[in-house]
């Protein structure tokens, strides 16, 4: 199998290289971001990387492939299905294939881990460290043709679902997702035999829009008064949000709301609220530790909804993470919502909510859209881990760019690129 890298401004263009350089049956066997700062880039932002391969010799009968001799290239080169395969029974021996070969090496590696105790050489280690090395690349190449697999391969789709998935990972959503969808739309293709354009881009928005789940509040609370708690780290409009929700809940759904802030350490911060809340009217409270708020609740029992707003947080201070559970935890709160900024990318996002997770998030709230070039990264979160998406900020006017999460506007978005403007 003949493997190449190509590096492109973006994917299409990248992809367009492969099949000019290796033909339309080439397959993608990977792909990653090169950032701004990285000397491998050649192009004045970030640039887009993808390995591809094509088969350049049949697959040999299993009965002649030496046992116990497998390496990167025997990877290559044996065991990539050839472009007629169809994916039936021979993709299920392609498959147990890959699974002995990954099987074995992790056998070898394991073996020369045991060993470890023993008196080696510097040249032995070395061969451990470069065996260690190896079994993980071929475990990364085994997967990204193992994804091939699951939809057949690349050069095999539709043009039309082509488009899609190009403009899918163009987005930064994760590729094991994209496969997921882009699967589904081949599905559809080959049992309708025929889809025009407009209707796979509406399957496409369809399935994502369904796989969203969405819910701007509790339906209903055994307390008369709901207590709703904001979190998350710091620069992503928490001070600000809580302010279009509090005005939201009081002019538009006529109830009565209260504030309470805890983020006393933001210069600014407490002001800022305080003058939003004589503007509109609404009781505020400050509280400077997680032992006084109890008292601050206590003190708006008699209210609808109590907002509390709280000091933001790096994912990476857990000692301060810990501190502001206490505060979570003293709420009682009946909704605790994450708010993530649009701008940020998807290995920062999944870092916030896992460190996050600590506080127990019932929702997550997405800020912030109008600043963001691409949405996937937002995506990726809602499918990694299945909370309710409440709200979305869109600006800074108050109470105006606010406004309940839509599965169908979101995927709009994702489709487009931008949101929609009115």
């Amino acid at each position: 199998m003949q493997i190449k890298k190509f590096v492109a401004p973006n994917i299409k263009e990248a992809t367009e290289q492969m099949k000019n350089e290796l033909g339309s049956n080439a397959i993608i066997l990977h792909t990653r971001k090169i950032p701004k700062n990285s000397m491998l880039k050649s192009f004045g932002g970030e640039s887009i990387e993808i390995t591809a391969g094509i088969d350049d010799q049949p697959l040999p009968a299993a009965e002649n492939r030496p046992p116990q001799t497998y390496s990167k290239r025997s990877v290559q080169q044996n065991f990539v299905p050839q472009r007629n395969e169809s994916i039936g029974s021979s993709s299920e021996n392609v498959l147990e294939d890959l699974k002995n070969i990954s099987g074995e090496f992790e056998q070898r590696f394991l073996e020369a881990k045991n060993q470890k105790s023993l008196p080696v050489k510097a040249r032995e280690v070395s061969d451990i460290v470069q065996l260690k090395s190896d079994v993980e690349e071929v475990k990364m190449m085994l997967q990204s043709i193992t994804n091939q697999l699951q939809f057949k391969h690349f050069g095999e789709m539709p043009e039309a679902v082509k488009e899609v998935y190009l403009s899918l990972l163009q987005q930064d959503i994760d590729e094991k997702i994209v496969l997921e969808i882009t699967n589904k739309i081949v599905k559809k293709f080959n049992a309708e035999k025929s889809l025009s354009q407009n209707n796979i881009e509406h399957l496409v928005m369809r399935s994502i829009a369904d796989s969203i789940v969405t819910e701007p509040s509790q339906k209903s609370t055994t307390k008369k008064t709901k207590i709703v708690v904001l979190v998350g780290p710091t620069g992503v409009g928490k001070t600000t949000t809580i302010a279009k929700l509090a005005a939201t809940e009081k002019l538009v759904n006529g109830k009565n709301v209260a504030l309470i802030s805890c983020d006393t350490y933001r210069i600014g911060a407490i002001e800022q609220l305080k003058t939003f809340a004589v503007i509109a009217d609404i009781p505020m409270n400050v509280v400077y530790r997680a032992s006084d708020l109890a008292a601050a609740i206590k003190k708006f029992q008699k209210y609808d909804v109590i907002f509390i707003d709280t000091v933001g947080r790096s994912q990476r201070a857990k000692k301060d993470l810990l501190d502001l559970k206490k505060i979570v935890q003293s709420s009682h709160a009946d909704e605790v919502h994450l708010v993530l900024s649009a701008q940020t990318n998807t290995a920062t996002l999944n870092d916030i909510v896992e460190r996050y997770e600590l506080l127990s998030p019932t929702h997550l709230l997405f800020s912030k859209l109008d600043e963001a070039a691409i949405f996937g990264p937002l995506y990726n979160i809602t499918q990694k881990t299945k909370l309710p998406v409440s709200f979305f900020t869109t600006g800074q006017a108050v109470p105006d760019d606010i406004s309940a999460a839509d599965g169908t506007k979101f995927a709009a978005m994702l489709f487009e690129g931008s949101i929609a403007h009115a």
